[in-house]
């Protein structure tokens, strides 16, 4: 009896070792079929994926060129006879004749007004009688005196007397030859200060003679820019119609305007129609030299955070870039730029909602759209 107790013991210890190896496997296998069941990253659907990147902003561009372009001073002026001036009466006399009538173009040495002789041919007759008289008796003193029958001061007295003879004949020649006021150079009748019978006493005035056959045009250039200016430089004249016109530097003041410190410049336009009158506001342009610039609309123009004007423009991976640029000219249907490269991609449509180092998609813009 005593040999068979310890067999007995042995089965319920078996048994418990048993079912916790069985409750560790069923664990087990829970375990591992939960990781089975999970996803991996790989096996997402793209559906699923919320950090997809959005599609860039489509731009419309415009490829642009440099070109070529005049650098110009642009002034405010005025157009000026290219001469003008105010006949005055250098003798009394009465109007006795107008050949010509006012706003007529007349050429040079034209008759333009006659004063009455008077008395004045008889007054020369006189004079010149005088003068010959006064020769004989210089001529008579002279062989006197060489034959010693006649003091030397005697001889001197009669060739003064000839002297103011002669001179009092020639005031009155030149008295006569000046009733008729004639045209110094050729030009326009432009005002008129008598009619027929007016009575004009000496230093009054006649007429202005206008001389429009070429213009001067004439503005006043700030002290900064006068030293970009030189005799010669090609200038264009715009009149406020529109109408234009070419020219040529010809005068540069030395000394400036004791109060805008600016100086005079003139520059001569030809007018052979006249048909540019003088006195008219205009836009004076002096060319002062060349450079490359870009014509854009001033639409596509736009402004950075420090206020600068400039253009947007993409480079060669469609990145977004602000350029400022410099205003060198505008004209009806745009403007002349600087400070681009020789080729740019201009942002023309969308510029407003970029932002610099932003990838977009241009799309090119047609031309005239």
């Amino acid at each position: 009896m005593n040999a068979g107790t310890p067999r007995q013991a042995k089965g319920p210890v078996s048994l418990s070792l048993a079912l916790a190896l069985a409750l560790a496997l069923i664990v087990t296998l829970w375990m591992l079929s939960g990781t089975l069941n999970q996803s991996t990253p790989e096996q997402q659907t793209p559906e699923n994926d919320s950090t997809q990147t959005p599609a860039p902003l489509r731009v419309l561009v415009i490829d642009s060129q440099a070109r070529p372009i005049a650098q110009e001073i642009a002034l405010q002026g005025q157009l000026e006879p290219w001469r003008r001036v105010r006949l005055r009466a250098q003798v009394e006399g009465q109007v006795t004749a107008l050949p010509v009538q006012k706003g007529a173009w007349v050429e040079a040495d034209t008759l333009l007004v006659e004063l009455a002789e008077d008395d004045r041919p008889a007054q020369l007759a006189r004079a010149q009688a005088d003068v010959a008289a006064r020769e004989l008796e210089v001529s008579a003193s002279e062989t006197l005196g060489q034959r010693g029958m006649q003091a030397q001061t005697q001889t001197k007295s009669a060739q003064a007397e000839l002297a103011r003879a002669r001179a009092e004949a020639k005031r009155l020649q030149l008295e006569i030859e000046r009733l008729a006021i004639r045209a110094p150079f050729a030009g326009v009748v432009e005002r008129r200060d008598l009619e027929l019978g007016s009575l004009l006493q000496h230093g009054d005035d006649i007429l202005e003679l206008v001389d429009n056959s070429r213009l001067k045009a004439t503005a006043q250039v700030p002290q900064q820019r006068a030293g970009a200016l030189a005799i010669g430089q090609a200038v264009a004249v715009e009149l406020l119609d529109g109408t234009q016109a070419q020219g040529r530097l010809i005068y540069i003041s030395r000394v400036a305007d004791e109060k805008t410190r600016a100086f005079r410049i003139e520059a001569e336009v030809p007018n052979p129609e006249r048909r540019l009158a003088s006195g008219l506001s205009i836009e004076m342009r002096v060319r002062t030299g060349e450079m490359d610039g870009h014509f854009l609309s001033p639409a596509v123009l736009t402004l950075n955070d420090q206020g600068e004007i400039g253009v947007r423009t993409l480079d060669a991976r469609d990145r977004v870039h602000f350029v400022p640029v410099d205003l060198l000219r505008t004209e009806s249907d745009g403007l002349w730029v600087s400070g681009l490269p020789a080729t740019a991609r201009i942002i023309t449509r969308g510029q407003g909602f970029v932002s610099e180092g932003e990838q977009v998609e241009p799309v090119l813009q047609e031309k005239g759209s």
